[in-house]
């Protein structure tokens, strides 16, 4: 998908408590945490982007909410988007539920609606982004010790109603 010689990788750090887009700033050789602020050069860089990638960024529905509403905001400027977006649903005793559940993972469900696999769309849920879940064993694997588990997922996730 990508060709390493002719793309161009840029990160980030993205605030999503913030509004998008980010507060403009100039790098301060003295502030070590300026080198994080963005140019306006880079804003527009992102929205003519067209590839976006996150990972491990479903925590809790608080964080999801602003994740998606940030996401929005990014997807819905400039050039067509895909994100491609993994997270691994890790469990954890709910005092709300009273039972093990993967915090955050319905609540991050309940963004988009399901694509499968022949290109049809799940209509239980309407919303702006349409997601289709990646099946991991087309993705190499490169680091061998890793044990992908079976609560890795990888998501592609478009941003309007007709996706490709």
């Amino acid at each position: 998908m990508l060709k390493f010689d002719e793309a161009k990788a840029n990160v980030r750090e993205l605030d999503w408590k913030m509004p998008w887009p980010p507060p403009v700033g100039t790098c301060d050789p003295s502030d070590p945490s300026s080198r994080y602020l963005w140019s306006i050069s880079e804003i527009e860089a992102a929205e003519k982007a067209t590839t976006l990638f996150a990972a491990d960024v479903i925590y809790s529905d608080d964080l999801t909410d602003l994740f998606f509403s940030t996401a929005k905001k990014l997807m819905c400027h400039g050039a067509k988007k895909v994100l491609y977006l993994t997270l691994e649903k890790r469990y954890n005793f709910s005092l709300d539920e009273l039972d093990v559940v993967a915090n955050g993972y319905k609540h991050f469900r309940s963004f988009f609606t399901v694509q499968d696999e022949s290109g049809g769309l799940d209509d239980t849920c309407r919303t702006c982004f349409v997601g289709r879940q990646i099946d991991l064993a087309e993705v190499p694997q490169y680091i061998r010790e890793y044990d992908r588990g079976m609560d890795l997922e990888m998501w592609k996730i478009m941003y309007g109603s007709n996706p490709e």
